[in-house]
């Protein structure tokens, strides 16, 4: 039979062996988790791009693509944009392309990882065609100087995008010389 102390260091065992399996805070006994972007971010499968454009004008509207990997990668995506005047925002599915446009770089949000992004992004796309709308609204002004791509209503909301597909991200502002910032983020799984 055990001894006293020795059971009562079983126990002190076992219940930092609990801690450990559960992530449990040794200071207020909490239960330590993050949600699943954060973990995205932690394992180098996060990324994103921002562009800042001072002079977007209603003819010429501001394009923006993604195209995601023609493999059994996900690309789980939202975005976000800001305008200094008001302007209509449109998410496209299957726009046929005409000039590819400016490639852009995909940052990996964990800094310390060298993971590259299996999709790529592309500013001032031109297409002949703007494809499927699949998500829309109107932004600017101080009243509302935001939209965010993939959801307003949820805490977060995103679009799982289609396999080897490109989506363009139109803004058309109602006024020239309007400032546009986009910041698009995305994780693979």
């Amino acid at each position: 039979m055990s001894e006293p102390a020795e059971t009562f260091n079983n126990f002190l065992s076992f219940i930092e062996w609990m801690r450990w399996l559960n992530s449990i805070d040794d200071v207020d006994q909490a239960k330590i988790n993050i949600d699943l972007v954060h973990h995205k971010i932690h394992e180098g499968k996060f990324f994103s791009i921002s562009i800042i454009d001072t002079d977007v004008d209603t003819e010429a509207p501001k394009y923006l693509r993604i195209t995601a990997p023609n493999t059994s990668t996900r690309i789980h995506f939202t975005g976000q944009v800001y305008v200094t005047a008001a302007s209509l925002i449109e998410f496209f599915e299957d726009p046929t392309i005409s000039t590819a446009g400016d490639a852009l770089t995909e940052y990996n949000n964990n800094r310390n990882s060298d993971n590259p992004s299996t999709a790529t992004t592309f500013e001032d796309t031109t297409v002949s065609n703007d494809g499927t709308r699949i998500d829309s609204g109107r932004a600017g002004g101080a009243a509302r100087p935001n939209f965010r791509i993939g959801g307003e209503t949820a805490r977060r909301n995103e679009w799982i995008l289609k396999q080897g597909e490109d989506y363009v991200l139109k803004i058309t502002p109602d006024a020239d010389n309007t400032e546009v910032v986009v910041s698009l983020t995305w994780y693979e799984v």
